[in-house]
């Protein structure tokens, strides 16, 4: 199991020095939320992943995750084709349909966007392999291409993983991604969601896409206010992702609203979270001593993950740091099993 981390800290400077620490302590990779919402004070994706690709040497860097409503495919095509050229073979890129607090307060609407990320990947993929003498012509619904070509070709490969839950969405990731990132499942609704996602693989191979999960970390045992917080934040992800409840056999009066539906209703929002029982947000989270985190990983590793991306955004910032080394010795103990 591949273990990496989402950065939390958001300024470039603490992000420079939260992947830092990561390389030194031997995880893999490093995952830059592409995060836009007003006042979130946090560095712009581009510019932090160009500039972690700069100080450091050895990890993955990619986004989490990115989508084609902000941005033109074409645009992240040139961009993730130059961080190749910065860091040939530690680029993924990483996409999702797009989720609400980075769009509707700038005046983006969300429309059509599973089928708007089907389409963009396509257009990705297709300026990546363009050439001068096969030019790449596209006429979709929302994007066009008209003999157009990479601005720039990308060094390698540039893998593309897609945050899937619901049927369309998974649909898209088993039939375009190299990689599935969901978040807060638990073991069981992870095996079943995995399962699913093969089926609708036509014919692929289960080793052309790799499994992941990001998780609510945090490796300590919790003091009363730490836990009560970490479940919150499960239990509010849970509330946006109606299918993992449904695959856990609850959830039954939820409307089957997502998450760019449901973030800027608080009042809605908090009934949601509320009717997430709470065994099941605890069995979405990894957290307490050492020997307990590695038992709740090896359980979602025997259903089928082979990258856990930690989450550490609910640890108090000044433990951030302590976190990553301890997440240093969990995967060294990972990779020892």
């Amino acid at each position: 199991m591949r273990v990496s981390w989402s950065l939390a800290l958001g300024s470039l400077n603490g992000v420079i020095e939260e992947a830092q620490l990561c390389e030194a302590r031997g995880l893999d990779g490093v995952w830059f939320p592409d995060y836009q919402a007003p006042f979130s004070e946090w560095a712009e994706l581009y510019i932090a992943l160009t500039t972690i690709a700069l100080k450091t040497e050895r990890v993955f860097l990619g986004s989490f995750i990115t989508d084609f409503l902000r941005r033109h495919p074409m645009v992240t095509a040139h961009a993730f084709a130059s961080l190749s050229h910065l860091a040939p073979g530690r680029v993924i890129l990483g996409l999702g349909a797009g989720a609400g607090p980075s769009h509707t307060p700038f005046g983006i609407t969300i429309k059509n966007p599973c089928s708007r990320l089907r389409e963009g990947i396509e257009v990705v993929r297709m300026l990546w392999s363009a050439t001068k003498e096969e030019k790449a012509n596209y006429q979709g619904k929302f994007f066009r291409l008209n003999n157009a070509g990479p601005p720039l070709t990308p060094r390698g490969t540039v893998p593309i993983y897609v945050a899937a839950y619901g049927p369309c969405m998974l649909r898209v990731a088993a039939e375009s991604a190299d990689g599935w990132i969901p978040e807060c499942h638990t073991p069981t609704t992870y095996a079943e969601t995995l399962r699913r996602l093969r089926e609708l693989m036509r014919g692929r191979s289960y080793e052309n896409i790799e499994p992941c999960c990001a998780l609510i970390f945090y490796p300590w045992e919790p003091d009363n206010k730490a836990y009560e917080r970490i479940l919150r934040a499960a239990k509010d992800y849970l509330a946006m992702y109606p299918d993992i409840q449904w695959a856990a056999g609850e959830g039954k009066k939820h409307p089957g609203l997502r998450t760019h539906q449901i973030i800027h209703d608080n009042e809605l929002l908090e009934e949601l979270s509320s009717q997430v029982p709470d065994w099941l947000a605890d069995a979405t989270l990894i957290y307490g001593d050492m020997e307990k985190c590695i038992d709740r990983l090896m359980k979602f590793s025997e259903a089928g993950c082979r990258h856990v991306i930690l989450e550490p955004y609910w640890i108090e910032r000044n433990r951030v740091m302590d976190a990553i080394r301890e997440a240093g010795r969990m995967a060294a103990a990972l990779r020892a099993h």
